[in-house]
């Protein structure tokens, strides 16, 4: 519980301050607004009551002036109520003294020549769930207005008894309720990204995005959230302004499978999405499907649905590859020079950095929207990795021993990444990071979680693979100078994993949510290479020359060396047929 514990109070406030900062303006979404919606009010004149409501109050944009023409409300008089409005916080005052261009007729010889008064009215953000109605039809607007004290009228005229008798009348304004602002804009779709997670013994994180189906306004706009399981924690999302999509995060507690449905609304639309996990694999699965990647390409990163990022060796660019043959030049998409990809994630993020004649950009992107260009754009940083919640961590090409979290406010540095100078760096939805440190001793693993600076092993040794529920992988070197593959994770410490029979060293290279482990072995001689899949408890292993497609089994090919694992259990990986030939392949259940 510890992870889920420290990180719920700091981000339930950082929800609670960025709702504030989104919707501490809601005045000004009234002035940059046209047009008031009235939907309800009522006066009290002389002990009777007046009530009207469903009319609409001219505004032009960029103010909070009102002129009101008096037919709006079906009065025969050319009377326009000019309202003047200013602001204190989030109440609006409208004032108005106005004299009648002619005489009004209240009939039994009473005449109205004059007007005036104070309107004030509470600014609040309408909330996503909720959907109010302006007569017959959803009101557009997100900001609602009610009656706030010190608000006031008087009417002033003549009786006319043989003679004109002036009168000044008090007017009482015992209801005002109306809409305005900008359009709220309405939710569209939200997706929760599970992957090849399944329930785990410590608490863990899930990822997920709303869409709205129009940009949101200036400010931004704040979708609500909530699960029905209220042991899964998810907070509000605000949707930053002129975007349409936000990330959301799921706090789930210990061993949790569910099933819990989680409800968003945003502009009137309530949206739900079924989430639950499934039971954790205790077989590695079979390949089905497959293709060949040509050699002119260095493999780096597959994502799910058997995609891959491989970098063209003559240019130094980076490409994604899908398995309909489609190939899409990244830097051609971003309209840059060079684009390196230093990561990919779960939910289907690529963080890399874009290089043209100014220098480097870190960006953001999504496998399933290339065309759309970078989510994210930072002018001035690399990018070093990024998590399943699509943080990126970057540095500073001046200054490359320091490393920066990018949050909603930009870069700030990482407190225990300040000083320590890591090699390589992994970085996962908890706020974990895995570092190799360069020490005078050698390489050595090391876990960074806020400050704290934890090497896990007194030996040569690095971290290779992270993954979003807390098991660290990496390479070690024995009491026998052999490098071994092992596993951490703060409640089971430091594993050992196996290899397979025959081999006495190995590289663990992967791990997916789920807890299977990618490595590399080597037999004694150094002769033979092989790539295999070591099971989450780490009792046992599966050569992936067992699980290739039937087809590449039977022309021989044997698997040598695997790159990564993706998290539906594909593999990119080098193969050799009994011919020799060699061959770069993409594997997927």
């Amino acid at each position: 519980m510890k992870h889920s514990l420290n990180g719920l109070l700091p981000l339930a406030l950082l929800g609670f301050l960025l709702a504030q900062a989104a919707h501490a303006d809601v005045v000004d979404d009234v002035r940059r607004g046209t047009n008031i919606r009235l939907n309800a009010a009522r006066i009290r004149v002389k002990g009777n009551d007046y009530a009207t409501g469903y009319w609409l109050l001219p505004k032009a944009a960029n103010t909070l002036d009102l002129n009101v023409p008096a037919r709006q409300f079906g009065l025969n008089s050319d009377l326009v109520l000019h309202m003047h409005g200013s602001r204190s916080g989030n109440v609006i005052t409208w004032t108005f003294d106005d004299r009648l261009p002619s005489r009004y007729n209240l009939g039994d010889s009473t005449y109205v020549t004059r007007v005036r008064g104070t309107l004030k009215a509470y600014a609040r953000q309408v909330r996503g769930s909720d959907d109010p109605y302006c007569e017959s039809a959803a009101c557009p607007h997100n900001v609602e207005l009610t009656l706030a004290p010190g608000s006031s009228a008087k009417v002033s005229g003549y009786k006319t008894i043989v003679f004109d008798f002036d009168f000044t009348e008090d007017v009482q304004v015992k209801q005002f309720v109306a809409y305005g602002g900008v359009p709220r804009p309405r939710l569209s779709s939200m997706v929760v990204a599970i992957g090849a997670r399944c329930p785990s013994w410590r608490a863990s994180e899930l990822s997920g995005t709303v869409y709205l189906g129009s940009p949101a306004p200036t400010g931004g706009t704040l979708v609500d959230l909530m699960s029905v399981d209220a042991s899964v924690g998810v907070l509000p999302v605000r949707v930053p302004e002129g975007q349409r999509s936000a990330r959301f995060t799921l706090r789930l507690p210990p061993h949790w499978k569910g099933p819990t449905v989680i409800y968003g609304a945003s502009g009137g639309v309530r949206k739900s999405v079924k989430v639950g996990l499934r039971e954790c694999p205790t077989l590695a699965f079979d390949f089905t499907k497959w293709f060949v990647l040509p050699m002119i390409f260095e493999p780096l990163h597959q994502l799910k649905q058997c995609s891959a990022v491989v970098r063209l060796k003559e240019k130094g660019t980076d490409f994604l590859f899908t398995p309909d043959a489609e190939v899409y030049p990244l830097n051609e998409l971003l309209g840059v020079e060079q684009a390196w990809v230093a990561g990919v994630n779960t939910t289907g993020d690529l963080f890399g950095t874009a290089y043209t004649s100014k220098g480097p950009s870190a960006f953001r992107m999504r496998a399933d929207d290339l065309k759309g260009g970078a989510e994210q754009w930072l002018e001035g940083w690399e990018a070093v990795t990024g998590n399943a919640h699509g943080t990126l961590l970057v540095r500073d090409p001046d200054e490359p021993w320091s490393l920066y979290r990018v949050d909603e406010l930009g870069p700030a540095k990482h407190p225990g990444l300040s000083e320590v100078a890591p090699g390589r760096v992994l970085f996962n939805a908890l706020g974990q990071v895995a570092a190799t440190l360069d020490t005078e001793r050698g390489t050595r693993a090391a876990r960074i979680y806020g400050k704290d600076v934890k090497v896990l092993l007194d030996v040569e040794s690095d971290f290779t693979a992270l993954n979003d529920v807390g098991d660290f992988v990496g390479t070690a070197r024995d009491s026998d100078k052999q490098l071994k593959p092992f596993i951490w994770s703060e409640e089971q410490e430091l594993r050992w994993l196996p290899l397979p029979k025959g081999y006495v060293s190995a590289r663990a290279v992967s791990i997916n949510d789920a807890g299977w482990v990618l490595a590399n072995a080597v037999s004694e001689d150094g002769k033979y290479q092989t790539a295999y899949l070591a099971s989450p408890d780490g009792k046992s292993v599966t050569v992936l020359d067992d699980l290739l497609p039937e087809e590449l089994s039977k022309a021989g090919y044997h698997v040598v060396e695997a790159v990564t694992l993706s998290d539906d259990y594909g593999a990119l990986v080098r193969a050799v047929s009994e011919r020799g030939e060699r061959v770069q392949l993409v594997l997927c259940p």
